[in-house]
């Protein structure tokens, strides 16, 4: 019956520590098509972008990528562009959905 309660537990702490990871990349997918889509491919499959910039998966798969460089980088504005730079929350939600694209 002890092994019964440690695997719950277990269990529990499992989820509360997946439940917000999945939760962070759901709500970077909805910020990306909102504000990201105009320029960038989001998802693999999806419609492609007005320029050239990558895709999202492409993002991803760079060598030394990581959500802390992707969120840092999308904190500033970039490409001469008005209003892309998100703040640290979003940043963070978007990193974590473009690493979730990674292979």
């Amino acid at each position: 019956m002890q092994n019964l309660a440690r695997l719950a537990i277990a269990l529990s702490l499992a989820a509360l520590t997946t439940a917000p990871a999945a939760a962070q990349v759901a709500g970077g997918k909805a910020l990306a098509e909102q504000y990201c889509t105009r320029c960038h491919v989001i998802a693999q499959g999806g419609g492609t972008g007005w320029t050239d910039a990558p895709t999202f998966q492409a993002l991803a798969k760079r060598d030394g990528a990581s959500a802390a460089k992707l969120s840092s980088f999308i904190q500033q504005p970039h490409m001469h562009m008005l209003d892309t730079a998100r703040p640290p929350a979003e940043a963070n939600a978007l990193a974590a959905y473009i690493m979730s694209l990674r292979p």
